[in-house]
């Protein structure tokens, strides 16, 4: 039994059999024909940087949107085991009862540091897509890399901002609750732990978005233009040099018709 050989080709195209009985093709490597500009290919690039910017943009004002809606509903929900009595209390609604936290003769300060952290984290955010808008604007350059690296940080401090504030508000209904009343936290206190999980996407987003623009810097040859150069009696005429801006269009003249003699 004859045993065949086995090739391993790039590329095959139809070309004319060689080495008569051993009946295999010349293997050739890929050309660049149909290869894609470096402008095209710069263009797609910065085109992947803007999507995945604006995904971890939306994904910060989706969270948002989620913190300032349920912010001034209830967060827990306190049941009296004397008499059974339903209470609700969260980080901003006042409970009126004498039971409350509100009420108590020493209140403890958890829900105080609670409702600053809070702040400072929608304040964080805030300016996360106050400067992401601010890079939707047309520029004569290209948005920098710093961008995304500034708005990954601002994301991770609005999630550990967020993370502190949550954790606090939890200490306080189990530090005051341990004894006369039972607590059950509601959905819109767990709809804040899934906006501080998108926050750390957000920001895991936008330092990978970082780190890739670092590893792919763009090309500066393809953005820059070439300068233009005019020829005698083509194109835009002779421009004046700062020289000469300060004399009279007769000098102006002279000097004009001398250099077109010594060029001819």
């Amino acid at each position: 039994m004859e045993r065949k050989e086995q090739t391993m080709t790039f590329y095959s195209p139809e070309v004319t059999k060689i080495k008569g009985d051993r009946k295999y093709q010349r293997p050739t490597l890929p050309t660049n024909k149909h290869s894609m500009p470096a402008q095209k290919r710069q263009q797609y690039v910065d085109q992947a940087y803007t999507y995945t910017r604006m995904f971890g943009g939306s994904l910060s004002g989706f969270s948002l949107l989620v913190l300032i809606c349920t912010s001034p509903l209830s967060w827990v929900q306190f049941l009296v085991t004397n008499n059974g009595l339903e209470l609700n209390a969260g980080l901003w609604t006042l409970c009126n009862h004498e039971l409350c936290w509100s009420h108590a003769p020493k209140p403890p300060y958890y829900l105080q540091y609670s409702r600053a952290l809070f702040i400072i984290s929608i304040l964080c955010m805030l300016t996360g897509l106050a400067l992401l808008l601010s890079s939707c604007r047309p520029a004569e350059g290209t948005v920098s890399s710093k961008l995304d690296l500034k708005v990954s940080i601002l994301n991770f401090c609005s999630a550990v901002c967020l993370l502190l504030c949550l954790n606090l508000f939890l200490a306080q209904v189990e530090w005051y609750t341990k004894s006369t009343m039972d607590s059950e936290f509601l959905w819109a206190y767990y709809l804040n732990w899934c906006s501080d999980i998108l926050y750390i996407c957000a920001g895991i987003i936008s330092f990978l978005n970082y780190i890739t623009f670092q590893s792919h810097p763009p090309d500066e040859s393809v953005s820059t233009i070439p300068p233009q150069k005019s020829r005698l009696s083509f194109g835009p005429g002779p421009t004046i040099p700062p020289a000469t801006a300060g004399k009279s269009s007769s000098e102006v003249e002279l000097l004009s018709l001398r250099e077109k003699k010594q060029a001819v």
